[in-house]
């Protein structure tokens, strides 16, 4: 609101915009749209339109000259005259905040139908028009106002669509027709003043200073609820951007990413001072921001993946979004060659490269083994660091050489640096095999 309050303020202030400021509205012309310097322009002929401008207007007394006049109406002409149909310049339509149009419809409701006030607050910007209307159109009428306002309420008659190209010949809707409708009560009431001379509907002046004071009292808990919808949707949008091409390699990138939008978007509706949502507020919001974490992650980690396996790689192959998908969904996966697989390579570099890390001796490992860094910035002559734990295992089952068909038979060896365990299964016994 304060920012179109400055613009409508700027506007007011510099002048009209070029399209209100023409010959036939105002008789002046804005500086900012001449070039006194182009020989071209200082002198022009007079066009058809401006010589019958000026007889149509010559038509009129001096204090009922037509100004305020915006274009032409295609070639539609006044139902009563052979004036063309100008359209108005008109104010601004006046621009409402939700908790604007709130208050208002509860004002409106408070008031009842019959209210004179509430028929004056809707029918304020109706009454502007009307005037502009007047004003732009000295000769015409309520018809031809509702030709221009709302042609849904001017019937023409079909069978003079060839002897009335102007589209005059017609009659007024049902609803237009009732004795002491709005329509006709305002249009009784309006007088012919431009829009440059009425009243503003919208005080820009008025509306900013309250929505500074506003500000002024305004406590950190009411500026939260106003803006922490748009800080999550600004989140939103930046996880859209960082995300790229790695969405292919997310799980239900897309679905979660739909349903974080959707909470967003329906609690950004919710009433702080209802009575549902007061007390739950906080818990949603926070549920709200922890799949918004998971989904940080997700992309974090999967960006951690892709330069681990594919560090030189601008796009990535589909053998590549295949693995990163299969990683980050499961513990384990298969390379397809096994080792003689390229990311097997980068995979056994990233194993060598956090042992190296971890024991602080990586210059004297490399002097010891004699490695190198290959051109592609592998790391050659690396071996898999020692394993934390070690597991054999040995299966029998099948017919056995003396007492024919026995069960299965189990044995697991596992080894680790302070503990061995054995733990095995021997059974002869069909029935629970």
């Amino acid at each position: 609101m304060l920012n179109i309050c400055m613009e409508r303020r700027r506007i007011r202030e510099g002048g009209l915009p070029f399209a209100m400021t023409s010959p036939l509205t105002s008789g002046q012309t804005n500086p900012e749209f001449t070039d006194t310097h182009d020989s071209e322009e200082e002198f022009f002929d007079c066009n058809e339109a401006d010589e019958e401008s000026k007889q149509l207007d010559s038509k009129h007394s001096a204090w009922n000259q037509p100004t305020g006049r915006l274009s032409k109406l295609g070639n539609m002409l006044l139902v009563d005259s052979d004036e063309p149909l100008y359209i108005p310049v008109t104010q601004e339509p006046v621009p409402k905040t939700e908790d604007q149009l709130e208050d208002d419809a509860e004002v409106m409701l408070k008031l009842g139908p019959g209210s004179e006030l509430r028929a004056q607050m809707m029918s304020a910007s109706l009454f502007s028009d009307m005037e502009s209307f007047k004003a732009a159109n000295p000769a015409g009428k309520l018809e031809d106002f509702i030709r221009w306002y709302s042609p849904r309420d001017w019937i023409e008659d079909e069978s003079c669509d060839e002897k009335d190209p102007f589209g005059r010949k017609g009659k007024l809707s049902p609803r237009m027709l009732i004795p002491g409708n709005m329509w006709q009560t305002t249009w009784e009431q309006a007088k012919p003043v431009p829009a440059r001379r009425q009243r503003r509907l919208f005080d820009d002046t008025k509306e900013a200073e309250k929505v500074l004071h506003f500000f002024e009292a305004a406590t950190i808990g009411s500026i939260i609820q106003m803006t922490i919808s748009s800080l999550f949707n600004a989140v939103i949008e930046k996880l859209q951007e960082e995300v790229d091409e790695l969405k292919d390699v997310i799980p239900d990138w897309d679905t979660n990413l739909n349903k974080v939008k959707q909470v967003c978007c329906k609690l950004s509706r919710e009433d702080w001072n209802s009575p549902n949502f007061k007390g739950t507020a906080k818990d949603k919001w926070t549920s709200l921001l922890n799949d918004i974490i998971n989904l940080e992650y997700s992309i974090s980690q999967a960006r951690s993946l892709k330069m681990k396996i594919a560090p030189d790689d601008i796009e990535l192959s589909e053998e590549q979004k295949t693995v990163l998908l299969s990683l980050i969904k499961t513990v384990d996966t298969e390379l397809e060659n096994g080792a003689k697989n390229p990311i097997a390579g980068h995979i056994l570099s990233m194993f060598a490269e956090a042992k190296l890390a971890q024991s602080e001796q990586k210059y004297e490992m490399l002097s010891q083994s004699g490695s190198s860094e290959d051109g592609s910035g592998n790391v050659s002559g690396f071996v898999l660091p020692s394993p934390l734990e070690k597991q054999f295992t040995l299966r029998v089952c099948g017919k056995m050489v003396n007492k024919g068909i026995g069960g299965p038979q189990f044995l697991r060896a596992i080894i680790r640096n302070d503990e061995f365990r054995l733990c095995g299964a021997f059974s002869q016994d069909t029935t629970f095999y």
